[in-house]
C-alpha cells in the first residue's frame, strides 16, 4: 500500500479529483471555516461588528482562503499543476466548500 500512494502521487497529469481529494485531506470544513473567520477579521474594520464584510466585501476574504489552498497545492504537487489547471481548481474548491461562494 505504501508503494501505491507514492505511484498514485507522482502523477504527471493533473486529476482534479486527486487534487481536491488532497486539499480536503489536509484542509478539513471545519479548518478552512476557522481560516475564513480569521480572514473575515482581517478585512473587518476595528471599529465596525461582523456583519460589516457581509455587506461590504467583494468576496476578498473567500479569494485569500482559495488562493491559500491553491498555493498549498501547487507547492505540494509541482509537476502536476500548470497555470491552465488553476481555474478549474478554484471551481471545485468553490462548490466543495460551498461557503467560499462570493
Amino acid at each position: 500500500m505504501k508503494y501505491l500512494v507514492k505511484y498514485n502521487e507522482s502523477v504527471e497529469t493533473f486529476d482534479v479529483d486527486f487534487a481536491i481529494a488532497k486539499i480536503m485531506e489536509q484542509f478539513p470544513f471545519e479548518k478552512v471555516k476557522e481560516m475564513l473567520d480569521k480572514e473575515v477579521l482581517e478585512w473587518t474594520p476595528e471599529d465596525e461588528d461582523g456583519s460589516y464584510y457581509s455587506e461590504h466585501s467583494n468576496g476578498e476574504a473567500e479569494d485569500a482562503i482559495i488562493t491559500h489552498l491553491v498555493d498549498w497545492y501547487s507547492s505540494k504537487y509541482p509537476s502536476s499543476f500548470s497555470e491552465e489547471n488553476e481555474e478549474i481548481l478554484r471551481e471545485t474548491i468553490q462548490s466543495r466548500y460551498n461557503f467560499l461562494n462570493y
